[in-house]
């Protein structure tokens, strides 16, 4: 991945990533586990929606879930699917489907980069730092 990508798609990024730290923020026992889980979940829903494939239901439960409705929510919003009461009167420009593959590979990619290097929840303290 190149940075001009991450630039074009730092505004999905951010938006995804404030959804899995509003969970966290609202359930602190949450690890990187779970924003990872969510992550790759939605990430295998889209992918296979790319390829023509019908997604396959998500069989997460707990924090896990919590996480991928959030971030699935946010996905649908920046596809352009659908509305969220919080950004009533803002226009968005829809991605396409395979932008939003690569923002959720990439984030988990961070995940897993965060997590190795600070521990249980280093992604989430690292990026609610970032976040207000």
């Amino acid at each position: 991945m190149n940075d001009s990508w991450t630039e074009e798609n730092l505004d999905v990024l951010q938006n995804l990533e404030f959804s899995v730290i509003q969970v966290w923020r609202e359930n602190p026992e949450m690890t990187d586990y779970a924003a990872l889980r969510a992550y790759e979940a939605a990430f295998h829903w889209y992918r296979a929606e790319a390829r023509g494939h019908t997604p396959k239901p998500t069989e997460l439960t707990g924090l896990d879930a919590a996480a991928f409705t959030a971030v699935k929510r946010i996905c649908e919003f920046r596809l352009g699917r659908a509305d969220l009461p919080e950004a009533v009167g803002k226009k968005i420009l829809p991605i396409k489907v395979e932008s939003m593959v690569d923002c959720l590979r990439e984030l988990s990619r961070s995940v897993e980069r965060h997590t190795r290097a600070d521990g249980r929840q280093g992604y989430l303290t690292f990026v609610a730092s970032f976040l207000s």
